[in-house]
């Protein structure tokens, strides 16, 4: 063979070897990916069951609401800076607007987040309105705007997925139950 055609053939061989790679790097990227947005929903879930967040949530629906009607707890938002020790509600914003942040950056999968806590975030929006207002009033209308993004989001969400979104095809728990007991798998 001439050395035009060895040189053709090594060019050839040459270029599956580099399209192999570059295909294998793509797949790694994806995977690593992945693995940094489950990492990321590991991590945003861990600190969404802890106790001092949950405490802070439960204040947001049950004792903050009655201050919203007091003048003079509504004009401290006005003031500069506003303390997450005497307004816990804003830890609670704050946290939201983190998850807002992800979302909107794609640093998480904004599917699975609203599929598990969708609710939550769109819940403790409508809780807090009244607070972001006041803030807002102030400071504009940036002011936690991840966080609305994320309320915004949820409720899209849910707008889409009126009935949820349980897989179609797979049966429910009661299909698979025979007179009243579950069978157990065999």
């Amino acid at each position: 063979m001439s050395p035009e055609v060895w040189s053709a053939i090594f060019a050839g061989a040459t270029f599956v070897v580099i399209a192999a790679t570059a295909l294998a790097a793509l797949i790694q990227v994806r995977h690593l990916r992945t693995s940094n947005q489950l990492n990321a929903f590991l991590t945003l879930m861990q600190m969404w069951q802890a106790p001092d967040l949950q405490e802070q949530m439960g204040y947001v629906r049950g004792e903050l609401q009655p201050k919203f009607k007091d003048p003079s707890f509504m004009a401290e938002f006005a003031e500069a800076p506003i303390s997450r020790i005497e307004h816990r509600e804003l830890l609670v914003a704050d946290y939201w607007e983190q998850i807002g942040a992800f979302m909107k950056f794609g640093l998480m999968d904004e599917g699975s987040w609203l599929d598990v806590a969708g609710s939550q975030v769109y819940v403790m929006w409508q809780l807090l309105e009244p607070v972001i207002k006041a803030i807002r009033e102030v400071r504009g209308p940036t002011a936690f705007d991840n966080f609305e993004y994320a309320a915004v989001r949820a409720k899209l969400w849910f707008e889409k997925h009126p009935d949820g979104t349980y897989p179609p095809g797979t049966p429910r728990m009661e299909q698979l139950t025979v007179a009243g007991e579950t069978q157990a798998p065999q």
